[in-house]
């Protein structure tokens, strides 16, 4: 599944919704499926708030196992150290992605090749709803 949505924050609803429903279809379970909703919709608050892209684009696959989505912008990727002073609070979106994801990889987009893209993976038989897959100790 490819598609693109309008970089704006009025479509996280939708595009929440539309993870959502290929998730459950995928048979994910409900705590892992919320982790996904919201894994995407933070990188794709990102792209809207950062990128500059009139548009973002998501990409589903199922391979072997394994769900990946990929979150694309046409944006510039900034490192940059927060600054919680002059920015407010924030700057805890690549953190909480990789705590929620079995994997993310993030290719930052440049001046000479712009464009960000952040693939987030999460395996279909994971035990648990956490980063690792593996159930919390007892």
């Amino acid at each position: 599944m490819v598609e693109a949505f309008r970089a704006h924050p009025s479509q996280l609803t939708e595009i929440r919704a539309r993870i959502r429903e290929l998730a459950t279809q995928s048979g994910l379970s409900e705590d892992r499926i919320d982790d996904l909703v919201l894994a995407v919709s933070e990188a794709c608050a990102n792209a809207i708030v950062h990128s500059g892209s009139d548009q973002i684009g998501l990409v589903w696959r199922e391979l072997d196992g394994r769900i990946e989505i990929q979150v694309e912008d046409a944006g510039i990727f900034r490192r940059r150290v927060p600054m919680p002073e002059v920015d407010g609070v924030g700057g805890h979106g690549i953190p909480l992605m990789m705590a929620l994801v079995d994997e993310i990889a993030i290719r930052e987009g440049t001046a000479r090749r712009p464009g960000t893209r952040v693939r987030l993976v999460v395996n279909q038989r994971s035990a648990a709803s956490t980063g690792s897959g593996a159930p919390f100790p007892t």
